[in-house]
């Protein structure tokens, strides 16, 4: 039996556009693009690496940045595992950064909309997945492309203002 196995390659700053937004399209943005054979839990792996490479790319490396980045990074790992498990074949992901903003994109090869979990949480072992992503997101969705669908979240950057409050007790 042939066994075959799937590699991930970037193609690395280019211009793309912005998943669709109510209001007027948005300017292309700057981003990196993943290309998956197949998506395989080691390549969730390395895209989470590699993403959190890019988002830090350009910051101060703040604790503030950091978590802002290993959110993104989650929620690139539940869209990926989704893709994992519901759409099999090739598979897309592309991080755009613009200002004040990520915006994770994942087009894969199902049709099937994704459908966030209603039950309460920690009542099931899968099917969060989108429930997380919504929690941690500024905004999320999905479109229908020609070979199947593209699910999209935005995650705010950190401010530059690293300057910490100052809270005065009230009187």
């Amino acid at each position: 039996m042939e066994s075959t196995t799937s590699t991930l390659t970037a193609e690395t700053p280019h211009r793309l556009p912005a998943p669709p937004v109510t209001g007027p399209a948005p300017d292309p943005v700057d981003g990196v693009t993943f290309t998956f054979a197949a998506v395989t839990p080691e390549l969730v792996h390395q895209a989470h690496r590699a993403v959190t490479a890019y988002c830090l790319a350009g910051l101060a490396g703040t604790d503030r940045e950091i978590e802002a980045v290993s959110d993104t990074a989650l929620i690139v790992d539940e869209l990926m595992a989704n893709v994992q498990r519901h759409a099999p074949g090739p598979a897309d992901l592309v991080v755009t950064s613009e200002p004040g903003r990520w915006t994770v994109l994942i087009l894969d090869t199902s049709h099937r909309e994704p459908v966030p979990d209603t039950d309460e949480p920690g009542k099931k072992e899968c099917g969060l997945g989108l429930h997380l992503v919504s929690q941690l997101s500024e905004s999320w969705g999905s479109f229908q492309t020609a070979t199947g669908k593209a699910v999209w979240a935005r995650y705010p950057k950190p401010t530059t203002d690293t300057t910490p409050q100052q809270h005065q007790e009230q009187p």
